[in-house]
């Protein structure tokens, strides 16, 4: 199989090549250069996003924690209160 493989890659290195390559190099340079500037371009509107997302967060935060604060504390058996034993026993009113 190499000898097949190592016939192949000759035959290759001998072709023409179909196009021309050498300005493959400066064509990538300036896509990464679009990209960058693309991307410099949207900061301005990256750091509003985060300045609305963190004061929308903490005003929410912040009148959910005043929200409750405010509501009265309930006990643990405040569900089950009807059913204690000494309200059974007691019999009907």
């Amino acid at each position: 199989m190499t000898n097949r493989l190592d016939s192949l890659l000759r035959q290759l290195r001998e072709q023409d090549l179909d196009r021309d390559l050498s300005a493959v190099e400066l064509g990538v340079y300036r896509h990464i250069a679009l990209e960058r500037s693309a991307r410099a371009s949207m900061v301005p509107a990256r750091l509003v996003a985060v300045g609305i997302a963190l004061i929308l967060g903490t005003g929410v935060g912040g009148l959910t924690a005043a929200s409750t604060v405010d509501a009265p504390r309930t006990s643990i058996f405040a569900a089950a209160d009807a059913l204690a034993p000494s309200t059974l026993l007691d019999g009907p009113r």
